[in-house]
């Protein structure tokens, strides 16, 4: 059976560049292959992979794209609600076949900054169709963690709906593998 192929897309750096390398080390550990892609604050013309800048192959190559931003009390970084929004125009209903998930970081209150921006990008998440995997609930557990088991459960899953979607294209009467 084919790996799940996974892009981890984040804008930031500091904590959001290491809980993005979580999300990609989680993945790989149920053996997905993995991108890890950076949104810029401003495209520049002529940036692409080779500066670990995001690319639209990024959405079109994987079977599951988890999305990284800070917490902005609540809301997502401008540069990644514009990417969303951007999708949501231009890619149709590729959309739809992707597993999508979500992280963010801290962004100093006691509580609910990154819970908040999580429901944001998961109600942003949940319009573009697809299925949505959501953040690991674990208890006590770090964002580290956290991250890379969400890593983790979007590979499975999407590893799932490979095997299952690779079922339904074995002629009747016979199953696959």
């Amino acid at each position: 059976m084919d790996q799940p192929k996974v892009s981890v897309v984040y804008h930031g750096q500091g904590i959001l560049q290491a809980l993005a390398r979580e999300v990609a080390a989680g993945a790989e550990e149920v053996g997905a292959v993995v991108r890890v892609r950076r949104l810029p604050g401003h495209a520049a013309p002529g940036a692409g992979a080779a500066e670990g800048l995001v690319e639209s192959e990024d959405v079109h190559w994987p079977d599951a794209v988890v999305l990284g931003s800070p917490s902005r009390y609540g809301n997502l970084a401008p540069p990644l609600r514009a990417y969303l929004q951007q999708l949501r125009t231009l890619e149709g209903e590729r959309l739809a076949e992707v597993v999508w998930s979500g992280f963010a970081s801290a962004d100093g209150l006691l509580h609910g900054g990154h819970e908040a921006t999580l429901r944001t990008l998961f109600h942003m998440l949940s319009q573009l169709g697809g299925v949505v995997v959501p953040v690991s609930g674990l208890q006590g557990a770090g964002v580290r963690t956290a991250a890379r088991c969400t890593g983790r459960d979007v590979a499975d899953v999407a590893r799932r709906l490979r095997a299952g979607a690779a079922t339904e294209l074995v002629p009747s009467g016979r199953t696959a593998g």
